[in-house]
């Protein structure tokens, strides 16, 4: 599977809920308030998924490095994909940063 198809994969996984995560019960009854919050909380926790495994990866890469040497191509793909899963985690952050905007102050998200 090429790097791009991985990333693709682990977004779409991770998009989807297949990380867990409570999904919402009733979503017809939901305020536009609440729906803001919860889209908001679940692209935060996307954010830091996506964060914790781009840091696995520069770990991966690292220590590839330090085995096979810095110039391997398999550690310039590790830390390629690290370098796509961080964009996608930033992507993720700014799109609950923008349905926060939605959220009254004060409300639990």
């Amino acid at each position: 599977m090429s790097t791009r198809a991985a990333l693709f994969a682990i977004v779409i996984l991770t998009a989807a809920g297949c990380g867990g995560g409570a999904q919402f019960q009733d979503a017809g009854t939901a305020s536009p308030q609440q729906e803001a919050a919860y889209q908001s909380k679940e692209y935060r926790m996307q954010a830091n998924s996506l964060r914790e495994m781009a840091d696995r990866r520069q770990l991966e890469a690292d220590l590839l490095a330090r085995e096979a040497g810095p110039d391997d191509p398999s550690v310039e793909k590790k830390r390629r994909l690290a370098e796509e899963l961080r964009a996608a985690a930033a992507d993720a952050e700014n799109k609950a940063h923008a349905l926060s905007r939605n959220v009254p102050h004060g409300m639990v998200q």
